[in-house]
């Protein structure tokens, strides 16, 4: 529209946004996908574990804005070459306050750079988790707990976690699509090192 539009506004009056999402796959002993711990202080769904890497875009910022986020979350900075861009995805949410719609843009990257290499430098994120392609898939039929593996911004550690650690919205009915397509793709991404699979249009 060309026009600035606050965050909060936005989430307060369902005002369409862009946002990126990056996921990071591992592949050592076995696929995986890694997933950011949300900040304890975070208004929305503090102390989950969420999207690797996701964010709002800012207004009239240029180039891959996935690129930018990716440095101030993790200290993580991809080649963007080796970025597989999957499409775009509508998102909306209503809960409470809450009126979120979002034009993610989602990117997944191969990555086998040990957990302890990511830094935490916004104070939006405060730990780093490796969760198994087939233990997301359990999780996602509502299994669990299992055993994961992470950094905390000192230290590896290991918890348990269940479907109640996870952000609520990625089993919603409508991350349904979403999911399928971020599985799969890793999935391709670590059997081939291609990837077919898109968003739909």
């Amino acid at each position: 529209t060309g026009e600035s539009i606050g965050r909060d506004a936005a989430h307060r009056n369902g005002t369409p946004h862009e946002a990126v999402h990056l996921w990071i796959m591992r592949n050592e002993s076995r696929p995986a996908l890694l997933f950011q711990l949300r900040a304890p202080h975070k208004e929305n769904y503090p102390d989950c574990l969420d999207i690797t890497v996701g964010g709002h875009v800012p207004y009239a910022i240029g180039g891959n804005k996935v690129l930018k986020e990716a440095r101030e979350e993790l200290g993580f900075s991809p080649d963007e070459q080796s970025l597989v861009d999957l499409g775009w995805y509508r998102y909306e949410e209503k809960n409470g306050a809450l009126f979120q719609r979002e034009i993610q843009h989602v990117f997944l990257v191969g990555d086998n750079r040990g957990l302890d290499s990511y830094s935490f430098r916004d104070g939006e994120v405060t730990g780093i988790f490796e969760v198994g392609l087939a233990e997301l898939m359990q999780v996602m039929a509502g299994g669990g707990p299992f055993e994961v593996r992470g950094f905390n911004g000192s230290a590896m550690i290991t918890k348990k976690v269940g479907r109640a650690d996870f952000h609520p919205q990625l089993f919603h009915q409508s991350m349904e699509i979403y999911m399928r397509v971020v599985l799969q793709a890793a999935e391709e991404l670590a059997a081939t090192g291609q990837v077919t699979v898109r968003l739909p249009e």
